[in-house]
């Protein structure tokens, strides 16, 4: 066989090789507890969110906010030894009736980042 043919054989052998590889996603966010939106009558202890892939604790975490947007002290996150999807976070302290907004990052263990945000009331 010649040298142009062997070329395009293994050119083509690699374009098919890429095209079956699996698509790199990013990881989602699927529930949180509290829920987004959620109006509970009593404070949280800890702030869990579950999401589509394991995540790293190590690059991940939160930042709570009041409704005057004052950060509120939280713990270190870290994840749950049986399900590396959910990442845990302690709160601390009780917190006061009111609004609070999480704004939270991860890393994927594929290693994309990824952040958002949603809020919950508190005694209301």
């Amino acid at each position: 066989m010649s040298q142009p043919k062997l070329f395009v054989g293994a050119l083509a052998l690699v374009m098919i090789g890429l095209m079956t590889l699996p698509a790199s996603a990013h990881p989602l966010l699927k529930s949180a507890n509290p829920a987004a939106n959620d109006q509970s009558a009593g404070s949280p202890t800890q702030i869990e969110l579950n999401f589509s892939e394991g995540v790293i604790a190590k690059f991940s975490g939160l930042e709570l906010k009041d409704e005057q947007g004052k950060t509120v002290a939280t713990g270190a996150a870290t994840t749950d030894p049986k399900d590396k999807k959910r990442l845990i976070v302690p709160v601390p302290a009780p917190l006061a009736q009111g609004r609070y907004t999480v704004n939270w990052h991860v890393v994927s263990e594929d290693t994309h980042r990824v952040q958002g945000q949603y809020t919950f009331s508190v005694g209301r």
